[in-house]
């Protein structure tokens, strides 16, 4: 009769310690998921406005919007450097000068057009 109990315990703990696995094992899924989702939609998203080539094509100039929280910004993105401005015009122009110079003007609607310079 001895035997018969501490086999019966074995199994009770066994089936405990399983029950148990499968809740922690569900809670770390359940955990791993819902970062996953917060983190693909707080990252920022951009969306290209404008891309403007050099005269000959040797450089280019890539406005972007980005959706950073908690108010979205523009990056001017050349060569390898980027200026980032925080009003979201209505209107971008790209005038290149050369080759390697160039201005971009971000205007707004009411407001004095903001102008950048692009120097390569």
């Amino acid at each position: 009769m001895d035997w018969n109990d501490n086999d019966k315990s074995e199994r009770e703990k066994t089936k405990l310690l399983t029950k148990i696995g499968c809740f922690f094992s569900a809670v770390i899924l359940g955990l791993l998921i819902i970062s996953t989702v917060a983190w693909s939609l707080l990252s920022p998203q951009e969306t290209r406005l404008k891309v403007s080539e050099s005269p000959n094509q040797v450089n280019s100039i890539e406005i972007v919007k980005r959706d950073d929280f908690p108010s979205p910004s523009i990056r001017i993105n050349y060569g390898n450097k980027s200026i980032m401005k925080t009003k979201i015009p209505d209107e971008i122009s790209v005038e290149w000068k050369s080759d390697y110079e160039a201005v971009v003007t971000l205007t707004k609607r009411g407001r004095d057009p903001d102008v950048v310079h692009v120097e390569f």
